[in-house]
């Protein structure tokens, strides 16, 4: 399973969800002792019930792979633009200055969205940020800023070409495959018509 999520491990409540299809917990689950035959049914079911989850609850995985950020660093505009919101999101006292540690506000800000991973992801980031300089409480101006961003952005650009990094989003997804069972099962049906009434 975690090749097919690009080397990803499992969330665990993807894990423990898998395991409660099964009416298992995973304590039992770990100290079961099977034979060969037992094994494999076992691991059929729990990649059958794991299959079922992601189908109810799907994942949604992103691939940093510095193509996102190469668009924005490809036309002077765009990066321009970027650099101004950033700043003004950034200057909240309105001076007119910010910090240089502020760089790494704005990258978190831009987020997996804009193509930078999370710091906890790709420590690498930290001697990004730390080479170009972007440390420090000295006060950059809009102009300032966007200069240093620009050199931090385009390493970060080639790291990710190099190397990706893969990110599980905190995203919900609802395809309405919940709903579908819920209304393929007459007594579920019925027990939540019955949660309704007894609310009112």
């Amino acid at each position: 399973a975690s090749s097919a999520l690009f080397g990803l491990s499992l969330p665990e409540s993807v894990k423990s969800s898998a395991l409660k299809r099964l009416d298992i917990d995973s304590v039992s689950f770990r100290r079961m002792e099977l034979d060969r035959d037992q094994a494999s049914s076992k691991l059929k079911e729990y990649v059958t019930a794991i299959t079922d989850e992601l189908n109810d609850d799907p994942l949604v995985v992103a691939i940093l792979d510095g193509k996102t950020l190469r668009m924005f660093m490809g036309d002077e505009d765009d990066f321009a633009m970027l650099a101004e919101n950033l700043f003004t999101d950034l200057d909240i006292e309105d001076k007119g200055k910010i910090s240089k540690n502020e760089i790494r506000n704005a990258l978190v800000h831009m987020g997996v969205e804009m193509g930078i991973p999370p710091f906890s992801e790709f420590p690498l980031l930290n001697d990004i940020l730390k080479k170009h300089g972007a440390e420090g409480e000295e006060g950059l101006g809009q102009a300032q800023f966007a200069q240093l961003l620009q050199p931090v952005l385009q390493e970060l650009v080639d790291a990710l070409a190099e190397k990706h990094v893969v990110v599980i989003q905190n995203i919900k997804i609802v395809n309405g495959s919940k709903l579908r069972k819920l209304l393929a099962s007459e007594k579920q049906l019925n027990d939540v018509i019955e949660k309704i009434l007894q609310e009112k």
